[in-house]
């Protein structure tokens, strides 16, 4: 007998034995009625008698027959099972051989991927489209000079130094379904993968996005399939298409003040610089999406555009966080605005700035406007806390809250929006700070200069009159009102962009920049493939 064989007998023998002892009665030449137990170390004392109704009927033979044979049927399931698993694993196992023999000293990036798609189509060709090739290349040659990934840059250089065959196609494929990846997962990860260089590690997709691509490639649709997964995104389409034109060692002209009046003045930048410096900052435009309709913020211009239906409704000065409290790149949508609201100072203000104030002179709290709350919503006169034991500590059982009016920290008007950072924009009653050059001022909320003009807009969309506003405003109660528009809000950090033929970069207030790694890949080969 063979060890498969024995396998499946054990297993049915083991659950058969499992049914016979579920069901078997109790063999103790005592019936079960009037079986008694008797404590060691006690005797002559009854037991409690067992309830005829407590005791399930035996099992016929039959019925135990019966029951063996479901078990076994699913040790045959079971077994089943596992043979298949196991015979998929083999043949999988020896397309990812296969493939890996194909390329050669060729490194794959997810080699059991790749396998796993030639094994499923019968190893024919994935890339005949020599179109939709070209546009590949195109997207994941400006992946590979970003910076974001070394493994793709050096996937890209394999490709490339690859003559057309079958070792070709497959190293297609493997960058193809890096590229599906980081497509699909960017948007989400944009603050680790783009402003955190090196930090992207390639993945499989999941297996659904890659079926959808080999249907498409089987449909004849794969040309389509790519051209959906480059962003619609006017700027980022120029700004891709500046760094497919230029090459790796400069040749681009001077670059241009930002735009917009009054935005910080462009930094000088040699050909080579603004070469890489364009390629990173066109993965960081691949999260947005056409300036169609809502709020944009790009963080480095300390700018607001709000758009309606295509048209530019609104553009505003904003104060940013300063670079020890970063404005986070982030995506969410307005929910609604408070008239009049009050401010609930966060933890990391009352901790680093608060709490110190009100240590040196608890009086404070009172020309500030702070209200202050224990854990059970009770006021706390703030002259009857000792401040100086919270000075520097993480657990303050006080919450402070600033009454609402022209001197609180949130001005007339906050701007909700979702956000797991509690980062929203807001009015400011420091106006002056609005006549500054650098404007990464704030605790990471955006300040927005325009606010009572952004707040008319967004509450007239709301149904407000504008007499009901001037009412609201004067009678200082906290109002809210939902948002019923679709307004989107985008908090992104572009340092250079081309747009209308020229070529704009802005100061890196972050130092986002500093060191973009520039992966070696031969551009010139990249032109002359696409």
């Amino acid at each position: 007998m063979n060890k498969v064989q024995t396998f499946k007998l054990l297993l049915a023998l083991m659950l058969s034995s499992m049914a016979m002892a579920e069901t078997a009665p109790v063999a103790t030449g005592v019936s079960e009625q009037s079986a008694t137990v008797v404590p060691v170390g006690q005797s002559n004392v009854a037991a409690a008698p067992i309830a005829q109704d407590a005791i399930l009927p035996q099992l016929s033979f039959a019925a135990q027959h019966a029951r063996a044979a479901e078990l076994a049927k699913r040790a045959d399931y079971v077994f089943e099972q596992e043979q298949i698993r196991q015979e998929e694993a083999r043949k999988l196992a020896e397309a990812e051989a296969k493939v890996q023999q194909t390329v050669g000293a060729n490194t794959l990036l997810l080699s059991k991927t790749t396998a796993k798609v030639y094994l499923d189509n019968a190893f024919a060709n994935m890339w005949n489209d020599k179109a939709a090739e070209k546009q590949f290349i195109k997207e994941y040659a400006l992946l590979a000079v970003s910076g974001v990934s070394a493994k793709s840059a050096r996937a890209l250089q394999q490709i490339l130094n690859q003559p057309e065959g079958p070792a070709r196609d497959m190293l297609l494929t493997d960058s193809f379904l890096d590229y599906l990846y980081y497509n699909k997962k960017v948007f989400k990860n944009a603050n680790q993968w783009l402003y955190n260089l090196g930090s992207y590690t390639p993945k499989a997709p999941s297996a659904e996005l890659v079926n959808q691509w080999v249907n498409a490639v089987q449909e004849g649709r794969s040309g389509q399939f790519i051209a959906n997964l480059v962003p619609r995104n006017h700027i980022y389409q120029e700004t891709a298409q500046r760094v497919l034109s230029m090459s790796a060692s400069g040749n681009v002209k001077k670059a241009t003040k930002a735009k917009k009046a009054k935005t910080p003045e462009a930094t000088a930048t040699t050909g080579n610089d603004t070469f890489y410096k364009l390629a990173l900052n066109a993965q960081r435009l691949r999260i947005i999406p056409s300036f169609n309709n809502g709020i944009f913020v790009n963080i480095p211009s300390y700018q607001l555009f709000y758009f309606r239906d295509g048209q530019l409704a609104l553009q505003s000065k904003v104060i940013v966080g300063r670079d020890d409290r970063r404005t986070p790149v982030m995506y969410s949508k307005l929910s609604n605005v408070v008239v009049n609201p009050p401010w609930n100072i966060p933890p990391t203000i009352l901790t680093k700035d608060i709490i110190p104030k009100l240590a040196r002179n608890p009086g404070f709290a009172g020309s500030a406007g702070y209200e202050i709350f224990d854990r059970k919503g009770n006021k706390i006169n703030p002259r009857s806390v000792n401040w100086s034991q919270y000075v520097n500590s993480k657990n303050i059982p006080y919450r402070i809250r600033q009454k609402a009016g022209d001197d609180s920290a949130l001005g007339r008007f906050k701007f909700n929006m979702p956000s797991s950072d509690a980062i929203y924009l807001h009015d400011t009653p420091n106006r002056g700070l609005f006549g500054k050059t650098d404007r990464a001022l704030s605790s990471g909320c955006v300040r927005v200069e325009r606010s009572d003009d952004l707040a008319s807009i967004l509450l007239k969309e709301a149904g407000w009159s504008m007499d009901r506003k001037q009412k609201v405003l004067a009678s200082q109660k906290t109002t809210s009102a939902n948002i019923r528009s679709d307004n989107p809000v985008y908090l992104y950090y572009v340092t250079a962009w081309a747009e209308n033929g020229k070529v704009y970069t802005l100061p890196d207030i972050y130092k986002f920049d500093t060191s973009i790694p520039k992966n070696a890949v031969n551009w010139s080969k990249v032109k002359s493939v696409i």
